[in-house]
């Protein structure tokens, strides 16, 4: 009966053994797994972690990049600006300088009134109709619609034309390098392209054609070109420019 006993012991023993054992692999086995999902999950922690940071810097990078480039600042809004002497068809044809530097014979006004508006010698001025800065080419002279024009002195009309901003115009050559323009005239005109005309020579009437100018006191619009560049007529009438 006694090494029954310790023969059946014996088995028990070695089955518990067996199972501490396999107890102790899985239990290693597990601790194992447990040490490389940790480590795996710090070294991707550590990637992600540098990825990020790489981003980072590189968008710092950037940005300090953007901060360096230098930027113009935009233009303020300016008003619209007109240059009256781009009326009269456009391009002025070129013009020889002559050497006399006055215009010879008689001179006249071509209307009576007073100058309403002088000659802005290339300044801008803001106009009343168009609500812009242009150039005052010319003089403004007071005068009744239906008030006789006349030609400041001798020449040769060049033209009679509708300006879209100047209205009926009288252009007339006075030799020496000028040419007067007579502008806001009525449609009914008493010359032609081609006629001669003298000093005080009736060419057509003061009317209200020239859109640009609506709103101002009715008026003769007059003005002088010397060589093609526009000059004061103010002193020709004074008599300085005879």
């Amino acid at each position: 009966m006694k090494n029954h006993f310790n023969g059946k012991l014996s088995g028990k023993g070695t089955a518990a053994i067996i199972c501490f054992c396999l107890a102790a692999v899985a239990a290693l086995g597990i601790f194992s797994y447990n040490k490389s999902a940790k480590e795996l999950r710090s070294e991707l922690s550590g990637v992600s972690s540098t990825s990020e940071t790489a981003q980072t810097e590189a968008a710092q990078d950037a940005n300090a990049a953007a901060d360096n480039v230098p930027v113009e600042e935009a233009a303020a809004p300016q008003e619209d600006i007109i240059l009256e002497h781009d009326a009269f068809g456009g391009e002025e044809a070129e013009v020889s300088p002559t050497e006399s530097d006055a215009i010879t014979g008689a001179v006249v006004r071509p209307a009576d009134g007073e100058i309403l508006e002088a000659f802005s010698d290339g300044e801008l001025v803001k106009s009343k109709t168009l609500s812009v800065w242009k150039t005052h080419d010319g003089i403004d002279i007071a005068a009744a619609q239906g008030e006789n024009v006349k030609s400041i002195c001798a020449g040769t009309v060049s033209e009679v034309t509708d300006d879209p901003m100047m209205g009926i115009t009288v252009v007339i050559d006075h030799g020496s390098g000028y040419t007067g323009y007579y502008c806001n005239l009525a449609e009914e005109v008493k010359i032609s392209a081609g006629d001669e005309v003298s000093a005080g020579t009736v060419i057509g009437e003061v009317g209200s054609t020239a859109d640009a100018e609506l709103a101002d006191e009715s008026h003769l619009h007059f003005g002088i070109k010397k060589n093609g560049s526009w000059t004061d007529p103010a002193e020709f009438l004074s008599g300085e420019g005879s």
